[in-house]
């Protein structure tokens, strides 16, 4: 079992073993997650391809298995699967306690989205940052006018993520047993350069960010068609 798989597997299975659990029943909205997944996946794994062509970023062999889809490992594309699993669970259970809500201000988002396109096109010359940036500041756009009842539940899981999840799991895939030898390397002259930790690349916090929110904003759609289409059968 490779190193990428064992970060796969251990991050997935105590959130897939809850999802049984009586007060959560995470596991009834399975096909939404499913069809969520599947829908959200395919864009950043293209985009995975190409950023790989263009050795953006790259893959250790010795820490992934064999198995390749392209030019990218079997666990580079679980990524895109597991990884949202486990943080549309976190989610599902702040909204289904109604606990950690957090409140945010319309305004202040504008401002944050107009300062990270111009830190983006600051740095137009490094493709992962150009990327990160301006995806992020579309994203923070989009929730600044949205009037979704969930965007406080979206931050609070982010956050929350951020602060312990994805320190260990991006920990481990840029950074052990070293930068230079890790799962997942970096062209240095396609990122600012900045590591949090000295391991993970400051562009990997945006990156989660607009890949949590494609991934929340379709279980969203999805989950109210669904119910939709239910209420009218019923």
């Amino acid at each position: 079992m490779s190193l990428y798989f064992k970060i796969l597997f251990f991050s997935f299975i105590i959130p897939f073993l809850f999802s049984f659990h009586n007060k959560i029943k995470f596991n009834k909205y399975f096909f939404v997650v499913f069809i969520t997944l599947i829908s959200s996946s395919i864009p950043f794994i293209l985009h995975d391809i190409y950023f790989t062509d263009l050795e953006v970023w790259g893959f250790h062999i010795e820490h992934h298995a064999d198995v390749l889809l392209y030019n990218l490992p079997l666990e580079e594309i679980l990524f895109f699967i597991v990884i949202p699993f486990c943080c549309l669970f976190i989610y599902f259970v702040f909204k289904k306690l109604e606990i950690f809500n957090l409140p945010y201000n319309r305004k202040f988002l504008i401002r944050l989205s107009l300062l990270l396109l111009i830190f983006g096109l600051g740095f137009n010359e490094k493709s992962y940052t150009l990327f990160v940036f301006l995806s992020a500041s579309l994203c923070l756009l989009h929730i600044s006018y949205s009037k979704s009842k969930w965007n406080g539940y979206f931050f609070s899981t982010y956050i929350i993520i951020s602060l312990v999840p994805f320190l260990i799991v991006n920990g481990f895939l840029t950074g052990y047993p070293n930068v230079e030898n890790s799962p997942v390397w970096y062209n240095s002259s396609e990122i600012i350069g900045f590591r949090f930790l000295n391991i993970i690349p400051i562009e990997d916090f945006f990156y989660n960010f607009v890949l949590l929110y494609c991934n929340f904003s379709l279980f969203e759609f999805y989950s109210s068609k669904i119910i939709r289409n239910e209420d009218k059968r019923n």
